[in-house]
């Protein structure tokens, strides 16, 4: 198949997407993504991509070509300049481009709007497009603070249902969004499929036994963010300071680091955390090494806060027990899996008094990594993931090969 994908964030910025086109590659595709330029790791663009450097490309056999794109920042107002400058500036690449594809995807995260220059690309080249939805618009707005009666929501609310309707098939990452898409977007359950997001494989034939450090580790890795209700964590290792023999690791960064690392300094818990910073994917290990136990917590004060994130795939197949403040999808999952412990979302009481039992007695929970790593090769493999994701691709292909003859 000529695939052609889109996808506002691309390498050198660390997402799945980078791995997905590469599988679709190894298995004979032809991978064409249309992309904007890197800067979702540092806000800004780097100096190697400035003045319509590195536009086209060729990595691990994919062609990669990049549009023009205001840089994220730090301010709302530069990520709705963004956004906007991704849309617009692929919309006229599409003018320019002369392949021909069989089929489009699009990997949406934030914003829904990456989903526009699909819809202008489909019209000119008459080609069908699965959208791989990560995240739902509008509700995903709601953490800038924009209100549902707002104007700016209503606004942006009519976008989103325009751009969601306009695609043939649309993949769910988590179950709860099904519902969302259908009562807020209008979109019918037989336009859309389950396809729940992988995890690394490099975790499951590696001995991630923990070190003993003589106390309990607790790790958390990934996006430190308002959603990841980070403060949760924190409020729940104030709650158990006095018991002994005890760390929480945070590995990862993000727009909400500085607030946490404030608050751990307002509650005096410097000698309970220690904070590492972002690391790549193959320094990982080491981390869930130093694991006993992973935390998993995300705001619910929205429909976002019921998706799985994944994260959650990655402490499965490394191995390790999962004590969640956490509602929705994820929630589901780590109970049906038997793989640890969750409370609802920002329970910090809740998470405290696990946290405690699990270091009191941490012996009565050593099944339930090796119950998260069964469940995960059952259900999160990569290639469980990538035949899927595979076959939607190659039936809508042929949808459209057929309507064409």
């Amino acid at each position: 198949m000529r695939i052609l994908v889109i996808s506002e964030h691309y390498y050198p910025d660390n997402f799945r997407i980078n791995d997905i086109t590469k599988e679709l590659f190894d298995r004979g595709n032809e991978v064409t993504v249309l992309t904007g330029l890197p800067d979702y790791t540092n806000s800004f663009i780097p100096k190697e991509y400035k003045f319509f450097r590195k536009r086209n490309e060729v990595i691990d056999g994919v062609t990669i070509k990049r549009v023009s794109t205001i840089a994220r920042r730090k301010k709302a107002l530069f990520r709705g300049l963004n956004y906007i400058s991704f849309a617009v500036n692929s919309c006229l690449y599409r003018k320019l481009n002369k392949n021909v594809y069989d089929v489009i995807l699009v990997y949406q995260m934030s914003p829904v709007t990456m989903i526009f220059p699909s819809l202008k690309i489909k019209k000119m080249k008459n080609v069908k497009i699965l959208v791989y939805c990560l995240d739902v618009w509008p509700e995903s707005v709601k953490i800038f603070g924009i209100k549902e009666k707002s104007f700016l929501y209503k606004t942006i609310a009519k976008i989103s249902r325009y751009l969601y309707k306009g695609c043939d098939q649309i993949a769910v990452s988590s179950k709860p969004f099904f519902k969302y898409l259908h009562q807020v977007n209008d979109i019918p359950y037989d336009k859309m499929c389950y396809l729940p997001q992988h995890a690394e494989d490099i975790y499951l034939d590696m001995n991630l036994q923990a070190i003993d450090n003589h106390c309990t580790d607790f790790v958390f890795t990934g996006n430190i963010g308002k959603a990841q209700d980070i403060e949760c964590i924190i409020e729940a290792v104030e709650i158990i300071r006095g018991t002994p023999d005890f760390m929480v690791h945070l590995v990862g960064d993000g727009s909400h680091l500085e607030s946490c690392k404030q608050m751990i300094k307002e509650k005096h818990l410097e000698d309970k955390f220690v904070l590492h910073g972002r690391h790549p994917i193959d320094q990982m290990p080491e981390f869930y090494r130093l694991a006993d136990a992973c935390l998993l917590t995300l705001k619910c004060d929205n429909f976002v806060g019921m998706t799985m994130p994944s994260k959650l795939q990655s402490y499965m197949a490394a191995g390790k027990p999962v004590i969640g403040a956490i509602s929705g999808a994820a929630q589901e999952v780590i109970k049906e899996s038997d793989c640890g412990l969750c409370v609802d979302a920002s329970d910090a009481k809740g998470l405290a008094e696990m946290m405690k039992a699990f270091i009191q007695n941490p012996n009565s929970y050593k099944n339930c990594g090796e119950n998260g790593r069964c469940y995960f090769k059952k259900n999160f493999t990569k290639a469980i993931f990538m035949d899927h994701l595979e076959e939607l691709l190659s039936n809508l292909a042929k949808e459209e090969s057929h309507v064409q003859r």
